[in-house]
């Protein structure tokens, strides 16, 4: 899980936790604005018997348990993008896709509106990693050569395979594939259909969800790739046998290959190799005074 992810969570059910506890107090909703002033906080926030929660208890309680670190989080934010601009830090294009890629496989079945959301919150959680990453290990030199033997050695490793998002529906026989197909062709849902018909324990509570595959996966059986060769994403297949069963499958999303050069990712190389050298890997905090860091809070 991404920092920012695990931090957006944290916030979310705090206030969530706030409006559902004035909620319950005070009877009505009322204004999350008002609900988030502490100014407007009635003095009792809760009741618990014949005792109750005072709001100083309750905000000072939130305060103490996150409010640090994730000030901290935020400082380190904004510690790190701003000596990246000083120091003229960017992030290889083709690389930084390669990791979009990557991340993306993790994400699920999405729509193209939040594929595009969430490629903005991936691109600045990839961009502060690295940015971090290069301003804690600027001072460790390493040799251009071990960086060359390095990257002859993993050299595969830091290519994208093109990568197929699929789900499909196992049945056993052809007649019922036929009937699925007529449902599938009249706009029923695919995963609808997979939960009532696919005979695959392991997805069909997921709708048929099997994930993201390339072409050399092991895991799916190669009939799964012919079939492939004839869908565009968001179309299912014509019913094919298999070993399991009668298939239907579901091209969802394709997310095509990156090949990166030695070029593109020689700087990160270079990072991982630095960051092999240092016995502690160092906090950002080492970083904020070169920017001026005043901790009021």
């Amino acid at each position: 899980m991404s920092r920012r992810l695990l931090w957006g969570i944290i916030i979310v059910l705090l206030i969530t936790n706030i409006a559902s506890i004035l909620i319950l107090t005070n009877g009505s909703g009322g204004n999350m604005s008002d609900i988030m002033d502490e100014e407007n906080l009635p003095k009792e926030v809760a009741k618990v018997g014949n005792d109750t929660i005072t709001a100083d208890q309750w905000i000072k309680s939130l305060r103490s348990a996150y409010g640090e670190d994730y000030l901290k989080s935020l400082i380190n934010e904004k510690v790190v993008f701003q000596l990246a601009e000083e120091y003229d830090l960017a992030v290889n294009e083709k690389f930084m896709e390669r990791e979009l890629a990557i991340t993306e496989t993790a994400s699920g079945i999405i729509s193209e509106a939040e594929r595009e959301q969430l490629r903005k919150e991936w691109k600045d959680d990839i961009q502060y990693t690295i940015y971090r990453d290069e301003l804690l290990t600027r001072d460790i030199v390493i040799d251009e050569q071990e960086i060359q033997n390095y990257y002859s050695q993993n050299q595969d490793r830091f290519d994208f395979e093109t990568s197929y998002q699929l789900s499909h529906i196992v049945v056993d026989d052809e007649n019922t594939a036929e009937s699925i197909l007529d449902a599938l062709n009249n706009g029923q849902a695919f995963g609808e259909l997979a939960e009532q018909y696919s005979i695959d324990t392991y997805t069909n509570q997921n709708g048929g969800y099997l994930g993201y595959f390339t072409n050399d996966s092991t895991y799916l059986q190669n009939i799964y790739f012919t079939a492939l060769n004839n869908l565009e994403p968001g179309q299912f297949s014509e019913p094919f046998e298999t070993t399991e069963g009668t298939v239907i499958l579901y091209l969802h999303h394709v997310i095509p290959e990156v090949e990166l050069a030695y070029d593109d990712v020689k700087k990160h190389i270079r990072r991982l190799l630095a960051k092999q050298k240092l016995k502690v890997e160092p906090s950002v905090e080492v970083l904020w005074e070169e920017v001026g860091v005043e901790w009021i809070y």
